[in-house]
């Protein structure tokens, strides 16, 4: 694939991107959040992490990992026609992608300055993007399949002259 037939994706439509997958991160840790927080009340949280934490933690950065490592996109990236790419323009390897949702995204969070350089840079490129050499692109378009042969629609039987009740006959 050609470097220059890629085009990065603009930072509004990558937030919106990630915004989706928190709203399905959410859904799908709703009940288990729920849970936790019901063992957990009356107990002080602030500035306190469990293992409950960690685990939800670890689960988002797998939602992120796993299918960003093995599509090259996750849900709400590929709602929005996105899809991540290495500087050769293809697929990053596995490692690479699991360095990027981890610690390099947990740069990127500090202070939100990773997501600051992606609005104000003409590349669009995040912290952990330029970490790592990828790149969030606009999915290439597929092959274009063979468009379906329309057929004109066969005429309606037109009536016959005279006034005849039995046209509508299937024998005849």
């Amino acid at each position: 694939m050609r470097d220059d037939a890629l085009r990065a994706a603009p930072f509004f439509t990558r937030a919106a991107a990630y915004l989706l997958d928190r709203l399905i991160l959410s859904a799908a840790l709703f009940i288990p959040r729920l849970i936790n927080a019901f063992r957990a009340a009356g107990q002080p949280v602030l500035f306190q992490f469990t293992w409950s934490d960690i685990v939800f933690w670890a689960l988002g950065a797998a939602y992120f990992a796993l299918l960003t490592g093995l599509t090259g996109a996750t849900l709400g990236k590929r709602a929005m026609g996105l899809t991540v790419v290495n500087e050769a323009g293809e697929r990053p390897d596995f490692l690479t992608v699991l360095w990027r949702e981890t610690w390099a995204r947990y740069l990127s969070s500090l202070l939100y300055i990773g997501y600051i350089l992606c609005a104000a840079e003409p590349e669009k490129g995040a912290l952990h993007d330029r970490i790592l050499g990828t790149r969030v692109v606009y999915a290439p378009p597929r092959e274009r399949r063979a468009a379906p042969v329309m057929r004109a629609p066969t005429p309606a039987p037109a009536l016959p002259a005279g006034g005849s009740d039995d046209w509508y006959a299937p024998n005849r």
